[in-house]
């Protein structure tokens, strides 16, 4: 009996110790957890981002996450302490909601980091992990809280003068916290600064271990020469205190039109200075040369100084400043002017003649000078000046009655901004009509001083002198053997009857004449004088003038006229002794030429004498026959 109740004791109290003997632990090495990195900084206003995994018993399914941030000297795990509580929000502390959140939610995954936005300075200290009703990781991560030191990053696209860009500023940290307020603000030369409008674009990435939200803002604008060298600047600015920002120096590509500066005038002797600027980025290449010439006088970058020393008047010209910037290419030019000092030239003087004296003044110079004569400042008397400018050349001349002034020079002033020269003229005596008599009596002279020539010429005149004397005789022969005709030879002679005739008619002509009317030989020989001209009027007008009538002549006399009927026969009047006193004054004076010859008209009244007839009919009968002569021409 005692033995079985000591046997049902023994197994009443071994039931009792299965019952009471706990379950068994799971092994440390089941709960681990891993940090990376274990030291985390932090600066303000950006974001920190623990990044953890860990481990857990297959049998726990954890549901929930806990986060702690410990205090110095108390436990960690206490709800006091909690930052983020995954399943109830509530129980984060104040300045940790929204602040904190899982970068992944799903925990089967064993992803257990946590990112911590808007980074304060009591953020720094140690952190734990938990799963609630579970398992409290021993293992913490230390946070350290710095000053905002990263700046945002200012990316600058190449800048051409006239093309559109766009600059962009992105926020350091990346952070998915409160999005941080960026400014763009340009710095001119002049310290002048000015704010841009805030265009800030948010682009968000995560992942399991990091998170890429980035916060950028742009800005679009049209460079300008005046932009380059312009300094801009990004600002960041979180929690409203915490500022950050970067300034970047623009560099626009541009290039403006080249200038020349310098003294484009310079004197003879001196020195020239010509400087070439452009206002280019990047720098351009320079090169200055002389219009007309091929090689380069100078090369240079930016500024270009030429300088010329001596100068001399082969120093004027075009000179060409070539800007090479890049691809493209442009000159700019400019004219230089030697001065010099004004010359006289060869060919100034004075010359006297007809009591006016006339001064030319030729000047060359540059610039262009001008002539004075200082004579007209003392002569009061009229004067004319004329000058004229060709080029760098002037000429001026003046003239002015001589009077009694006895000039022997006069003095010329040429000046310009150089200086002024002096030159005294020589007054020149104009007596070329003297000298023209002289060369002509020289030449006299000297046709006297050649014997030959002389020889020559009196041989020739006195063979011109027989030749003539000959000619004249035999003029004279045969004008005695007309005049010797008988003037009562045969009636039956045709010659004689047309004399004889023609003298009739010309006393009847005559008689018509002082009766106021024409005979019809007078009309033909009207109409004939109205066809030759006022001098050729009858024969008066044939002897007046010295001409001989030609053969011509009797082809215009009608000799048909020259028949009269026996009824103005009857009528014919004698012409009035003054006529024929006239006429034989003119004969007596031809007869005193011949030398004393008896001519035929005194042999005719030799023979009417010895016949016994009256002397006034030979007379009258002279008379005829030399108008008949007149008329017919007589054989000369």
């Amino acid at each position: 009996m005692w033995v079985l109740i000591s046997a049902a004791l023994l197994l009443s109290l071994t039931e009792r110790a299965t019952c009471d003997k706990p379950a068994a632990q799971p092994t440390a090495s089941s709960w681990t957890i891993t940090f990376s990195p274990a030291e985390i900084t932090a600066e303000k206003g950006l974001c920190a981002v623990i990044s953890c995994t860990f481990t857990h018993p297959d049998n726990i399914k954890p549901t929930a996450a806990v986060w702690f941030k410990c205090p110095e000297s108390d436990r960690c795990d206490e709800d006091k302490n909690i930052i983020f509580h995954s399943e109830t929000h509530s129980k984060a502390q104040k300045g940790y909601k929204q602040r904190v959140s899982l970068l992944e939610t799903d925990l089967t995954k064993k992803n257990c980091s946590v990112i911590i936005n808007d980074i304060r300075k009591n953020d720094f200290g140690e952190y734990q992990f938990r799963l609630p009703s579970s398992y409290t990781y021993t293992k913490k991560v230390n946070i350290t809280v710095s000053a905002l030191t990263q700046k945002p990053s200012v990316l600058t696209p190449p800048l051409t003068e006239g093309e559109p860009a766009t600059l962009t500023c992105i926020a350091p940290g990346m952070c998915s916290g409160t999005p941080p307020n960026i400014t763009w603000t340009w710095r001119g030369t002049g310290d002048n600064i000015t704010e841009l409008r805030d265009n800030t674009t948010i682009q968000e990435r995560e992942d399991l271990t990091t998170v890429t939200t980035t916060h950028f803002s742009t800005l679009t604008f049209t460079p300008s020469a005046e932009h380059h060298n312009m300094m801009v600047t990004c600002q960041v600015t979180f929690q409203k205190k915490n500022k950050i920002e970067e300034t970047v120096t623009l560099n626009v590509t541009y290039v403006k039109d080249p200038q020349i500066t310098g003294h484009k005038m310079v004197k003879e002797d001196g020195t020239l200075d010509l400087t070439c600027s452009v206002d280019s980025y990047p720098p351009s290449d320079i090169t200055w040369s002389k219009n007309g010439t091929s090689t380069p006088l100078q090369n240079y970058t930016e500024n270009a100084t030429l300088t010329i020393s001596n100068v001399t008047r082969e120093h004027a010209g075009e000179y060409v400043c070539t800007v090479q910037h890049l691809n493209r290419t442009m000159t700019a030019s400019t004219v230089v002017t030697v001065m010099y000092l004004p010359v006289i030239l060869p060919g100034s003087g004075c010359v006297d003649q007809a009591e006016v004296m006339t001064c030319l003044c030729v000047s060359q110079g540059v610039p262009s000078p001008l002539i004075v004569w200082p004579l007209l400042e003392l002569n009061t008397e009229r004067c004319s000046l004329t000058t004229s400018v060709l080029g760098s050349s002037v000429n001026s001349t003046i003239s002015l009655p001589v009077g009694n002034h006895n000039n022997t020079t006069v003095e010329c002033v040429s000046r310009n901004v150089v200086g002024e020269v002096r030159e005294k003229l020589q007054v020149t005596q104009n007596k070329s009509q003297e000298k023209q008599r002289e060369k002509e009596l020289e030449g006299i002279i000297a046709l006297l001083s050649d014997l030959k020539l002389i020889t020559a010429f009196v041989v020739g005149a006195a063979l011109s002198t027989i030749i003539c004397c000959i000619f004249l005789c035999l003029k004279g022969k045969c004008k005695r053997q007309k005049e010797r005709i008988p003037m009562y030879s045969d009636c039956k002679s045709p010659f004689m009857n047309l004399e004889m005739v023609t003298c009739e008619d010309q006393q009847t002509d005559a008689g018509q004449a002082v009766g106021g009317e024409q005979t019809p030989l007078q009309l033909e020989l009207s109409e004939g004088a109205e066809n030759r001209g006022p001098q050729t009027s009858g024969a008066t007008g044939k002897f007046a003038t010295g001409e001989e009538l030609n053969e011509v002549d009797y082809a215009r006399i009608n000799y048909s006229l020259l028949k009269k009927t026996p009824e103005e026969a009857e009528k014919k009047t004698t012409t009035t002794e003054s006529d024929y006193a006239k006429i034989k004054r003119e004969k007596k004076k031809e007869g005193d030429e011949d030398g004393g010859e008896g001519s035929g008209v005194n042999m005719g009244k030799d023979e009417e004498k010895e016949n016994g007839k009256p002397a006034a009919e030979s007379d009258e009968d002279t008379a005829l026959y030399s108008n008949v002569k007149a008329i017919m021409g007589g054989g000369e």
